[in-house]
């Protein structure tokens, strides 16, 4: 399997099959930002994603922490949706954003609370079962 095809199939299984052919075409398109999307799957999914020491719901753990740290709310939900199919709950998400608080203060938490009841909305999670034990959107 190229690099390529692993970093594909790593989208497809944290974000989706829409996800990893939007990416997929970009990636394989002439047009601008195509090297970055290659790069997205080939180093960033392929190399990165795959790599023995951390198990993906880590990674999440990890890659959510980072996308609040730099007030990044898009990116943030978009790790926040691949951390629940990674098996995190809403629980634990909100627990990474207690935890991150004292350090980066409250408006980097406002960011990212603001995108986490977005995608709460869209994946209609927002009730307390969901809350205690849902594991993953897809």
């Amino acid at each position: 399997m190229t690099n390529r095809e692993a970093g594909i199939n790593v989208v497809r299984e944290m974000m989706g099959d829409q996800a990893a052919a939007k990416l997929s075409a970009s990636a394989d398109s002439n047009t601008f930002g195509a090297p970055i999307a290659a790069y997205a799957l080939d180093q960033a999914f392929a190399d990165i994603w795959t790599r023995p020491g951390l198990d993906r719901r880590s990674r999440s753990l990890v890659s959510i922490s980072v996308m609040i740290a730099m007030r990044q709310p898009h990116e943030f939900a978009i790790h926040m949706g691949a951390g629940l199919n990674n098996g995190l709950t809403l629980k634990e998400i909100e627990e990474v954003l207690i935890q991150a608080l004292p350090y980066v203060g409250y408006p980097a938490i406002a960011a990212a609370l603001a995108a986490a009841a977005d995608v709460i909305k869209e994946h209609g999670l927002d009730s307390d079962e969901n809350y205690t034990g849902h594991r993953g959107l897809l």
